[in-house]
Order: structure tokens, then sequence, then C-alpha cells
């Protein structure tokens, strides 16, 4: 019978102990006095003093061990770390799917005498939730689409301080789905920024990274010169040989690079760097060394070359390369498009070449951003599961454009519009939606949206904004 016990002021309790304790009815948080009593005469006691420290370089020990299963491993971060959160994207593939890779863990840690509890979802949190929402020695694999599971979770899945469960409890608050149908602006009074984040993490609205417990190797390639190059020809050759050395580091791992850093040093020791972000993770020389080739034709060095540092940051499994744009697409002509991209951002720069990404927002003009096509792409998507195909226009104007509306009563639909000198008879009209928003996140939105057709045809989403009854013209239906 073991029980690990931690000192407080108000004395020892019980940290954690093992089955048998728990079987004579010792508890997490038990004074070490009351413990005691719990022991039989033909048992074993011992009580030892936690160390958290020791806990801690043990339980990285065990990531260590679970590295053939992850590319990155980290620690839940808490200040007493007791599970391992591992990065299991594209990984599947190597142990023939999802529950033979959970099964080969299991059986792994088993063997070196741990009890565990898996589970892998579509967020860190989720996957946390679940986790410890299992029995010993159990496993489970969580659709991403599974969202009345993640009702039914207890709000102690949410990673949240104890005082605040205490709060909610009274409120006869005990699940997730309970939490989700009440006012965000009033849980952010109440409960703090803690809670909404927590939420927004559960469900992927909000990006949760792991820390690895192993720092990150790095991918690097250098050559320092005794004597100055000049003639372009020879400084070619030269990073073109230091390229083909960097993508050799990467090829026998199966990786690849979102990220070349370019660095060179001159002779009268100014430096120069060059970054080139990819769309995709690649090991491909002959691709890295068109780009890199694109940006040293803009560089005009006024002193001999002595040095120069390639470094791949960003590394991935070259089976990550994201394909999202490109559904459909056969795999040459995605590559082809990929490459394409990659030229005109090198050449244009990285924030002239952009694709549309959702935002977990219901304000219209803010539920889309435009990001770079060589920013790394989320899985996480926008649940907007309410919202058929054709209730958002094809085009929607950045900012809504100030109109002029005749409507038969104050607060009714409109019957005629006047943008600029033309006015538009309504024939029919649909709504209104309301959509509000606010205060605690920034703007304050109170608006009542209306989808309307002219005579002539067009099809126009219009809103009037509840503050002061005026009428604006947000997007149109082609």
């Amino acid at each position: 019978m073991v029980v690990l016990t931690e000192s407080t002021k108000r004395g020892d309790f019980v940290y954690q102990c093992n089955d048998l304790a728990k079987r004579r009815g010792v508890r997490p948080g038990m004074p070490a006095s009351e413990a005691e009593t719990f022991a039989k005469t033909h048992d074993s006691l011992k009580i030892r003093q936690a160390s958290l420290d020791q806990d801690k370089t043990a339980l990285v020990e065990v990531a260590l061990r679970c590295e053939p299963y992850s590319f990155c491993i980290g620690l839940e971060e808490t200040d007493r770390p007791e599970c391992l959160l591992m990065d299991v994207t594209g990984i599947a593939h190597f142990f023939s799917g999802e529950h033979a890779l959970l099964e080969q863990l299991q059986q792994e840690l088993s063997s070196q005498g741990f009890e565990t509890r898996l589970a892998i979802a579509n967020t860190v949190g989720m996957a946390w939730a679940v986790a410890h929402c299992l029995e010993t020695s159990q496993r489970m694999i969580v659709p991403a689409t599974d969202r009345a599971f993640k009702d039914k979770l207890s709000i102690g899945a949410l990673r949240l301080p104890e005082t605040v469960l205490a709060k909610l409890g009274r409120l006869g608050i005990y699940t997730i789905g309970q939490l989700q149908k009440l006012d965000r602006c009033s849980l952010w009074s109440r409960f703090g920024e803690e809670l909404l984040r927590r939420m927004d993490q559960l469900a992927g609205e909000r990006p949760e990274s792991i820390t690895s417990c192993r720092p990150v190797p790095r991918f690097i390639a250098s050559r320092r010169l005794e004597y100055g190059l000049t003639q372009p020809e020879t400084i070619e050759q030269l990073w073109l040989s230091l390229l083909e050395r960097l993508v050799s580091l990467l090829s026998p791992m199966r990786l690849g690079t979102r990220h070349l850093r370019c660095h060179f040093v001159m002779d009268n020791r100014s430096e120069h760097e060059i970054n080139i972000r990819l769309c995709g993770t690649t090991a491909d020389v002959r691709r890295l060394a068109n780009l890199l080739r694109l940006q040293l034709e803009r560089q005009h060095w006024n002193a001999p070359l002595v040095g120069i540092r390639l470094e791949a940051l960003e590394v991935a499994p070259l089976d990550r390369t994201q394909r999202e744009m490109l559904e459909g697409a056969s795999h040459d002509q995605a590559c082809r498009f990929s490459q394409l991209l990659d030229r005109l951002s090198s050449r244009l720069g990285n924030e002239a070449v952009t694709r549309p990404a959702g935002q977990p927002n219901p304000i219209p003009e803010l539920s889309v951003r435009l990001v770079p096509v060589t920013e790394v792409f989320s899985a996480k998507t926008v649940e907007q599961d309410a919202l058929l195909p054709l209730d958002r226009p094809t085009a929607l104007f950045p900012c809504p454009r100030p109109i002029e509306v005749i409507a038969v009563i104050p607060d009714g639909p409109p019957t005629a519009l006047f943008w600029k000198s033309d006015r538009l008879e309504i024939a029919q009209c649909w709504g209104p939606e309301r959509i509000e928003f606010g205060w605690w996140l920034g703007p304050f939105v109170r608006r009542d949206y209306y989808r309307v057709e002219t005579t002539k045809g067009k099809r126009l989403w219009v809103f009037r904004r509840l503050q002061d009854d005026r009428w604006f013209w947000h997007g149109e239906w082609f």
C-alpha cells in the first residue's frame, strides 16, 4: 500500500496513492494521518513525500519512450503535469490506422508497467477531456463531428480551477452542453476569460499548441570560406551543394520544410538573410533551388561572399503537405499549382498571395480573413451548421455601404432602396435575420439582415443597424 503525501500549511495530505490504497478507501486530498487508519495489519504501508520535480522528470522519460508514435510529445501545461500530449497528425497510416496506433501504444506502455487511458481527438482539449473520462486501460477515438458527445462531457473536462468548477456546481451546471446554452457575455462577466478560452480550445475555435519535451532538432548546412567569392556561378555551386547536404539530412526521416532560411556573410562583415516560405512541406532540391535563385536575382552585394548558412525551419513529415485548396485535383496538378503559388509568393511577397480562411465570428465582415498561402493551415473549421449554402451572399463587401430605404412601417422590411442616384424597387423580401455580437470582444453589433430581390432580378443582402436605424448594403448574389 503506497501513499504519496504533500506538505501544506495545514499539515500533510494525500497527493496520490496506488490501487490497493484506493480500494482501502484512501483518496487524494485526505489528511495523511487519516489515510494511515485505512491500512490493514497485513498491508505493507509505505508513506513517502511526493517530489514534483522527480515526477516531472519521470514523465519526461516516459514521453521520450513514446517518440516512435509521435513527432511532437509534450506535457500538459500545469504546475503538476500528469499526462502526455502527443500530436499524431499524419502518423496513423504508419500503424495501419488510429485504432492500431492506440493499441500498439497501450501495449508498449503496459509492458513497462503503466496503466493508461488513451484518447485521440481533433483538439488537445478534447483529447485531454476524453482521456480523463475513461476507465483504466481504456482507449477511445472521438470523431470530429460528434458534437453530442462533447455536450455530455462534465465541466471538469475543461481544465478549469477548482474555484470556478465549484461556482458552476452551485449554479447547477454540470455538463458542457448546459454551459454552451448560456450567454457568453454573462459567462465572461462572472467567470472571466479563462472559462471562454477553455471552451473555445475544446471546440477547436482557439489554437492550442504542444510544447515538445525534447528540443526540436535543427537542420543546418553551413560553410565558411577563407577567401571571398565574387563570381555568381561559383557562389551558386556553393549554395547548391549546401542545399543538397541540407535535404540529405531531411530525406532519410521523410521530413520536409516549409521555411528555408538562408544567411549570407560578406567580407566587409555585412550580412544578408533570405527567407523562403512554401505552401507545403518539401524536400525537393530543384524546387527549393529555383525559389532561392529567384530571390538571389534581386540581391546586389558590394563585397565578396565568405560564408553561407542554410537552415530548414517548420520541419514536418512530407505527408502533412496541405491540400485544402487542391481538393479533387490529381497529384501532378496539385504539385504544379503548389509550385506556382510558391513562385508567386517568392516573387511578389508572402502577403501578396493569399487565400480566405474562416473565422469563428458571427459578424459577416469578420468571419473571413485573408492569410498568406504559405501560412500553416489549421485543421479546425468554423462551425456554421445552421447556415445553408445560399444564406450568405456570393459577394460580401469588406465594408457595408450606406443606403437610403423606404419601408411601410418604421421597423419593417424595405420596399425600395436608394444607392447613389439609383432607385431599386423591392419585389420580394426575406427576413429579418438578427445578428448580435460582442461588446466583450470588441465591436458591439446589433443588426437585422434582409435578403431582397429587386424588380430587375438583383438579389441583395441589406441590414438595418438597430442602434441608430440606419440601413446598409452588405453583399449580393450573382
